[in-house]
């Protein structure tokens, strides 16, 4: 019996020696990382990914190229306005991205007072008006009909020369009347292309010193650049 366990405790421990010198294989499930890929079915073309093909969908946002406004046009500006907004567009710096058009605007209905048929005339009537509290207006000096009439405001419906009329004659002015007459004004407008989110940002808060202008798609018909 003696000599039974001996030789069962000798195998035992041969049989462990031998495990622990891994001359049996691994049996344990918690294998190290070369062991685990060569159980694997074609570990050897497994290959680590580049930075590139390592980018997250999060990464990939933050990637993408900010949102671009092909163009954007402002205006219409009277002279008087040029230097002020041009000195606040500078600081955008937008060079050949940035440029003023010449944009005409054109009156149809004028509210005038006939032609006085002289200097003297013209000028005694612009007095009575003077006497009646009415200042805005000018003498026509042109070749046209209406030389040496007075022209007290030009507009381009008949609707608000009507209503002008109408205030004029509460005043007291009896001999004003409407008629057609085309007189070009030039404004300016900007045009300013390819901005940035960061640019419209910037842009916005110079566009807020000039609440009367509106913003605009830039037009496809041409105009003369200055």
């Amino acid at each position: 019996m003696l000599r039974f366990f001996f030789w069962s405790l000798l195998l035992l421990n041969a049989f462990l020696l031998a495990f622990n010198l891994g001359y049996l294989g691994h049996w344990s499930l918690d294998t190290h990382e070369p062991e685990r890929l060569k159980m694997q079915h074609h570990a050897d073309q497994l290959k680590p990914l580049s930075a590139a093909e390592a980018v997250t969908p999060v990464d990939a946002v933050a990637d993408k190229k900010p949102d671009v406004i092909a163009c954007l046009e402002v205006g219409n500006f009277v002279q008087a306005d040029i230097n002020k907004l041009e000195e606040k567009l500078k600081t955008l710096a937008l060079g050949e991205r940035q440029s003023r058009i010449n944009v005409v605007d054109v009156a149809t209905h004028m509210v005038f007072i006939p032609s006085q048929g002289s200097k003297e005339g013209a000028d005694k009537k612009a007095g009575e008006l003077r006497r009646l509290g009415i200042n805005d207006f000018y003498i026509v000096q042109d070749q046209s009909n209406l030389r040496w009439g007075i022209s007290l405001g030009v507009f381009k419906t008949e609707e608000a020369a009507k209503l002008h009329l109408n205030n004029l004659s509460n005043k007291g002015v009896r001999s004003a009347r409407i008629g057609p007459r085309a007189v070009s004004t030039n404004k300016f407008a900007y045009q300013l292309r390819a901005l940035t989110v960061e640019e419209k940002t910037r842009y916005d808060a110079i566009k807020a010193d000039f609440p009367a202008q509106e913003n605009r798609n830039c037009q496809t018909t041409a105009y003369s650049k200055s």
